[in-house]
């Protein structure tokens, strides 16, 4: 794993900011890597406040994406609680929160302030 980061300031809950980025890490140690091998993730946080986590696994399938911040909905196994609390931080705090590919060619969940 690595780490980024530049000095950021952000009028935030900071309990709800901690909680909705270790759900995003823990999506990512727990599904951003091919089988056998170690999860590959990097955190960047740039000075305008945004968060942004890639792992090098093999992304989201399309179908998946469209529900994947939807309350209890997981395509593995978990309560698909995890990324939906994330998206409602995210929103609750004026922003948001997205899904692309990664460069390291898995998924790329940023958070980003809206305006």
């Amino acid at each position: 794993m690595s780490l980024r980061t530049e000095p950021a300031v952000v009028v935030v809950d900071p309990e709800l900011l901690r909680r909705a980025v270790a759900n995003l890490l823990h999506n990512a140690l727990t599904h951003g890597h091919h089988p056998g091998q170690p999860a590959e993730v990097e955190i960047t946080v740039t000075a305008d406040g945004t968060v942004t986590i890639d792992d090098a696994g093999p992304g989201v399938p399309p179908e998946q994406a469209k529900s994947l911040f939807e309350r209890f909905r997981s395509g593995a196994g978990s309560t698909g609680l995890g990324l939906s609390i994330a998206a409602w931080v995210a929103h609750a705090h004026n922003g948001s929160l997205t899904l692309t590919t990664s460069p390291r060619t898995g998924a790329r969940f940023r958070t980003a302030r809206q305006g």
